[in-house]
């Protein structure tokens, strides 16, 4: 993928500061209609969570040792344009809202890197959950402060 410093200029976010993924369309992920498949931007979109997670400082192994994790609870995905195989895309997230107890919430912008259009929109709520019980938890003081909204 091109992710010349000129190229990443053009593109537009929904919000500053993105944190970022690049992915490019592969031929396994294309349905029988030749674009890619519903369930891979879901997919996409949490590849970037997890990342994103990670360069916060809270990974699965910190949910499983924790013994408390952030599970979604909703998603709300709206496909602008579809996407073939060997494009070259950018998923942006953000988290938008964290209430310091129960509840986050993260937006996504998914950008085609050939005409710099955004081809997705989407968000996800999030919930805390004791990983044993499957109930929800207040977050732990390391998830509070790790998941602040980087939405201004």
């Amino acid at each position: 993928m091109d992710s010349s410093k000129e190229n990443l200029d053009k593109l537009i976010w929904d919000y500053p500061n993105p944190f970022t993924v690049s992915t490019i369309v592969s031929g396994i992920e294309i349905d029988q209609l030749g674009h890619a498949n519903n369930q891979v931007y879901l997919e996409w979109m949490m590849q970037a969570a997890y990342k994103h997670s990670e360069s916060l400082g809270l990974s699965v192994d910190d949910y499983l040792s924790i013994g408390v994790a952030m599970v979604a609870k909703k998603h709300e995905i709206n496909y602008l344009s579809a996407t073939y195989v060997n494009e070259s895309l950018i998923v942006g997230t953000w988290i938008a809202t964290n209430d310091n107890r129960f509840k986050s919430t993260r937006k996504y912008q998914i950008i085609r890197m050939n005409d710099f259009k955004t081809i997705l929109r989407a968000t996800t709520d999030w919930v805390s959950l004791n990983i044993d019980n499957g109930k929800p938890q207040r977050m732990p003081d390391e998830f509070i402060r790790c998941y602040q909204p980087t939405i201004i």
